[in-house]
């Protein structure tokens, strides 16, 4: 990406024009509504990215947007702390943790929080169990038969364009066969969004606020 593009706090107040129905807006359906899930709840949450590090940046700048404070585990902090100086944020919006520790729990709903595993797929799953108010996003490059347990277990699983091998993994896992060659050709900016045993398409539509602070949120 050309050029440095800063912004304060009060940016994150432009990602809420995104918002509609409950909970974050991941993106937009094929008949151009929002498509939210319920990402802070009285139970905890897990989430799986299959994808790139930006898509999970994106998930993260959303969240942060609702109130959440952001604690990343990462394998690759320069590019957290890159992301982290982009958008203007410090330690009162996030913080980094050493693998294997976790956050104190959060107070009350109005200050929920998202976990960031990107720790890449040697350290295996989270362990953390979690705690109410707490969405944990785990973060995976690649799909890989290592995963199946996170997989199945997530409450909420998000694909960017897999390749054959993943798509096939994928689809035979979760069930959805009749979707597996379109898992391998979505578009760049469009994810496959599971939860509760539906599959469906989103075009996550970046603002420009997003696309300025991040660039391509494409897979790769």
């Amino acid at each position: 990406m050309a050029g440095l593009h800063t912004a304060g706090p009060e940016a994150l107040a432009d990602v809420r024009l995104l918002a509609g129905g409950d909970g974050l807006v991941v993106g937009r359906n094929r008949q151009g509504d929002p498509v939210a899930v319920r990402l802070f709840r009285p139970e905890p949450t897990r989430l799986l990215l299959v994808g790139g590090v930006r898509c999970a940046q994106l998930l993260a700048l959303r969240a942060m947007a609702l109130g959440a404070h952001l604690f990343i585990q990462s394998a690759r902090e320069p590019d957290w702390l890159g992301f982290l100086h982009q958008c203007g944020l410090g330690r009162e919006s996030a913080s980094f943790l050493p693998p294997g520790v976790t956050p104190p729990a959060p107070q009350s709903p109005a200050h929920p929080q998202l976990m960031v595993v990107d720790t890449g797929p040697s350290m295996g799953p989270a362990s953390e169990a979690g705690v109410p108010w707490r969405a944990t996003l785990v973060v995976r490059n690649d799909l890989g038969s290592w995963d199946l347990d996170t997989l199945v277990r997530s409450d909420l699983v998000v694909f960017q364009r897999l390749t054959t091998a993943e798509a096939t993994l994928a689809a035979s896992t979760l069930g959805f066969a009749g979707a597996q060659s379109w898992l391998a050709r979505i578009h760049p900016e469009m994810v496959g969004l599971v939860s509760q045993g539906r599959l469906q398409w989103v075009m996550l539509h970046p603002t420009s606020m997003e696309s300025a602070l991040l660039g391509s949120v494409g897979r790769g």
